[in-house]
């Protein structure tokens, strides 16, 4: 059920246009946002591993000590992708949080490095195997730390600036339809871009409200995803049949 703006005259509800006359927001096929920042994270994440092994090496040299195996060395970086994948560190989120990110680093490294250590003392003799397992956990926690904040930090600067937002589509053009596109223009950071309206019977836009086209009825869904590359739909009040 939409409810009426507070205005002396109820205003005239607009017709949905057809999808020829609103202005085209076709996409291009693309790799979908999150499964993108999922890929550079884990792509990161090998990378920053492979900087810390490298550093861990150099470091034990340059101070004459043992550095750990370079089989062992491996092992372990395989491992922290390996519990990192375990605990969610890669998949597809709406919101990235760092701090979370940073969590999740630690326990991967942790784990990774306890794992590490029970197999290198069951299966071999090292002369020096606390230092050897604790130079590579120390180095991989700050380098995958260091990578995530950064990574972080430039998908924030993106959505800031309009860049990697995911198209979204509002059922229901009523006050609290235009009060969530609102919103999710004001606030970026979550990663949604508020394309169009679906509602069979819309609300005119106030001089203050987010004046986004109406791309049809809740019957042209599949028609409107299909066409304008929707990854998202919120679905607000609106005289949409239930079905």
């Amino acid at each position: 059920m939409i409810e009426p703006t507070a205005t002396s005259a109820p205003p005239r509800a607009l017709k949905p246009q057809p999808l020829e006359a609103v202005p085209a927001y076709r996409l291009a096929p693309r790799v979908r946002p999150e499964v993108a920042w999922s890929l550079a994270r884990l792509a990161l994440d090998g990378g920053m591993l492979l900087a810390a092994v490298l550093a861990s090496s150099l470091g034990s040299r340059a101070a004459g000590v043992d550095a750990a195996p370079a089989g062992w060395l491996a092992l372990f970086a395989v491992l922290v992708v390996a519990a990192g994948a375990v605990s969610g560190m890669y998949r597809p989120r709406l919101r990235a949080d760092i701090l979370d990110d940073l969590r999740g680093v630690v326990t991967s490294t942790s784990l990774a490095a306890m794992a590490a250590l029970t197999l290198r003392e069951l299966l071999t003799e090292p002369a020096d195997l606390s230092a050897q397992s604790l130079r590579p956990w120390a180095f991989a926690t700050v380098y995958l730390g260091a990578g995530r904040v950064a990574l972080y930090w430039s998908r924030a600067s993106a959505r800031r600036h309009g860049e990697s937002l995911r198209p979204t589509l509002i059922v229901g053009a009523g006050r609290i339809g235009r009060l969530m596109a609102k919103r999710l223009q004001s606030q970026p950071g979550l990663g949604l871009k508020p394309i169009g309206f679906l509602d069979r019977d819309p609300m005119a836009a106030a001089d203050d409200e987010v004046r986004l086209p109406v791309l049809g009825a809740s019957w042209d869904l599949e028609r409107v995803v299909a066409a304008y590359g929707v990854e998202q739909v919120i679905v607000t009040f609106s005289t949409a049949p239930h079905e």
